[in-house]
């Protein structure tokens, strides 16, 4: 059998419609599909065995007495129209008489007018089945029991039972009756010791017959209370799904009418009066600032002229001492090229020269200064425009520019706590806000409570059960009156006898290729030849013993945690071999619990090597990096089950992780 892709349709997490090719590729065989915990990857598996096997599928999220009809209602999606249902469709191949045959399974439900109205259509080479339809179960039956599904459909905590040992025994002594078809002789030995007891209840006197009848239908009451409870559960979590959404709407109303600028009101007020006093302060600083030289910014062309008068007076005054200073001197050098005897004609152009220059200079100096200020103050106007302003300038733009942020912040708060309603408006909405709030808070103690209940009914069912079976062992064989009864109970007793001998006959004539099959898996797995030669498996109890190179018993506390995990998996796996049943195989979680060493072992020695066809629904933290490296030669596809947290659904699509 090959899965060739499976169809969801409003299944559980998964909205819509959501489809994945599962073909294997060449030498290619795996499948890789990742979710993150909660995001549909137990679903799926669930999804798989749900569509093969319907009321007798082993899935995960059906605990306990859960009717068949609520479970169906459970898994349609919650965003979805129970009126349209749900569908799951899978597509397969496999070889029959010879031939390849290809089938389309669909398994569709939807709530009726009263009940879960289920149908379930098969078709063979693109042609519908009405045959098959009509007999899928006793079809299904037939090929793969559901009794020995769990050894090709499991997930990482079937392993962890399997490989702590507790109930190690208990797991694979079912799955060897199952794969030996030895759970018919089980259920055969029940009904005959049914059948003793009531034969034994006939002959009790009346007193004690009366005391087994009470037995008898305080065992049904039990289960019938058990039933009632598990539909009151039903109900009461369907009750709570209602108002957990009927809270969140509350909740959102709330907001949509101003509950959070409500409940915030208190801490905007406070970050408004922190503004206002930030502004407050940078104004008076601003002030500050305004009551310097900064005014004088308003007459800079002013100080600038001021600046060149102060200059050409200071020249003024240079040239009345310049003057008086420059005729005893010129009178001074024209003797001097006199006594030199110059020529006359040169002599004249030099006098002539220094008489301009004086007169020059004697025009500038009969000017009167207009200021008549210090020498010192133009340089002191020159610092005054060229830093002392420019600074100032400067820090008033600072501080404008601070003054207008505060402004548009404080004009934001005032906005807010303008659409702040009142506490009269806004009180009936918090106040159904709250109502819902308490009303699913105390269904949910509801629920909690009545989970205690039944954990106690369920106790007192079990002794109630018990005390039934202790009924009547003492004197019954004495007390039989009728040979034919005494002749049925001891021929039933032979025959569950028989039936005992036959089962272990049965099973030791198999149990040593099972015994091959699971150690040359171990060996394959773990590949330390040095370490377990040997592996038997008890054919009454089911107990595993391993045998080092000397046939010595190998104790289990010799392995590593991660050793006995890869021990349970070559259980499975060595199993699955010996049903001979060319099976996809299907593992949720495969790597939870190991360690890095034994988790390369199962990527690079099993998942490869599981079937023909092998399905992997990995978390973000199994099958990732390193990992799916080295898985990757083996990958024909890659699917991610990505969960929108918001929408509340799951979306399968092409992908991995990244890294």
């Amino acid at each position: 059998m090959i899965f060739e892709s499976i169809r969801l349709e409003n299944f559980g997490v998964y909205g819509g419609v959501n489809e994945a090719d599962l073909m294997p590729v060449g030498r290619k065989p795996v499948v890789l599909l990742g979710g993150m915990n909660g995001g549909g990857k137990t679903t799926l598996l669930d999804a798989l065995l749900l569509v093969l096997y319907g009321s007798k599928a082993k899935v995960s999220n059906r605990t306990g007495r859960m009717a068949y009809d609520n479970y169906l209602r459970e898994c349609i999606h919650r965003g979805g129209d129970a009126g349209e249902g749900s569908s799951i469709v899978l597509r397969f191949r496999r070889m029959m008489e010879g031939q390849l045959h290809y089938f389309e399974l669909q398994r569709r439900w939807r709530e009726g007018l009263r009940r879960i109205e289920e149908t379930v259509h098969v078709s063979r080479d693109g042609e519908p089945d009405p045959i098959l339809t009509e007999h899928w179960d006793e079809v299904v039956e037939a090929y793969l029991p559901v009794s020995i599904s769990n050894l090709f459909f499991f997930d990482g905590e079937q392993i962890k039972e399997l490989a702590e040992g507790s109930n190690a025994a208990q797991i694979l002594g079912t799955a060897i009756r199952s794969l030996l078809g030895l759970d018919l002789v089980d259920r055969l030995e029940g009904d005959l010791k049914t059948f003793e007891r009531r034969k034994k209840s006939d002959l009790l006197d009346a007193e004690a017959a009366k005391k087994l009848k009470q037995a008898e239908q305080d065992l049904q009451e039990f289960d019938r209370q058990l039933e009632k409870f598990a539909l009151e559960r039903g109900r009461l979590t369907n009750e709570a799904g209602r108002l957990a959404r009927d809270a969140k709407a509350k909740e959102d109303r709330f907001k949509a009418e101003g509950g959070d600028l409500f409940v915030k009101r208190k801490e905007l007020e406070r970050e408004l009066q922190q503004l206002e006093s930030a502004k407050a302060e940078a104004e008076a600083g601003l002030r500050e600032i305004a009551s310097g030289p900064l005014p004088l910014r308003l007459v800079e062309n002013l100080l600038d002229e001021v600046e060149v008068q102060v200059r050409r007076d200071g020249e003024i005054r240079q040239n009345r001492i310049l003057v008086d200073a420059l005729i005893e001197r010129d009178e001074q050098l024209l003797k001097e090229l006199k006594l030199a005897e110059l020529d006359a004609v040169a002599l004249k152009k030099v006098r002539q020269a220094l008489d301009q220059d004086r007169s020059k200079r004697q025009q500038n100096a009969n000017l009167e200064p207009i200021l008549d200020a210090d020498p010192h103050l133009g340089p002191y106007i020159a610092h005054l425009q060229q830093r002392v302003l420019l600074r100032a300038y400067e820090a008033s733009r600072a501080g404008v520019a601070r003054i207008r942020q505060l402004e548009e912040k404080i004009a934001r708060i005032e906005s807010e706590l303008g659409r702040v309603p009142e506490a009269d408006a806004i009180a009936r909405y918090q106040t159904d806000m709250d109502a819902a709030r308490k009303a699913h808070v105390e269904i949910m103690a509801e629920i909690e409570a009545m989970d205690v209940r039944m954990e106690a009914l369920k106790r007192q069912r079990d002794e109630a059960t018990r005390q039934l079976e202790r009924f009547g062992e003492k004197d019954h064989v004495a007390r039989i009156a009728e040979d034919d009864r005494q002749r049925m109970l001891k021929h039933s007793k032979r025959v569950r006898e028989t039936l005992d001998r036959f089962r272990t006959k049965v099973i030791a004539r198999h149990v040593a290729n099972m015994e091959a099959l699971m150690l040359e898996s171990f060996q394959q797995l773990l590949r330390k030849t040095d370490l377990v030669h040997g592996l038997k498996i008890h054919p009454k109890t089911f107990e595993v013993t391993l045998q080092d190179r000397r046939g010595t018993v190998l104790p289990f506390d010799r392995l590593s945690a991660g050793e006995r995990q890869l021990l349970a998996t070559a259980m499975l796996w060595g199993l699955a071999r010996a049903s001979g049943r060319p099976i996809p195989t299907v593992i949720d979680t495969p790597l939870g619990r190991l360690d890095s060493t034994h988790r390369s072992h199962l990527v690079e020695r099993y998942f490869p090597q599981a079937s023909h066809q092998v399905l992997l629904l990995s978390t973000d933290e199994e099958i990732v990096d390193g990992y799916h490296q080295k898985l990757r030669p083996a990958v024909a596809r890659h699917y991610l089950l990505d969960h929108d947290e918001k929408a509340g659904r799951t979306t399968m699509k092409p992908g991995y992780f990244e890294k």
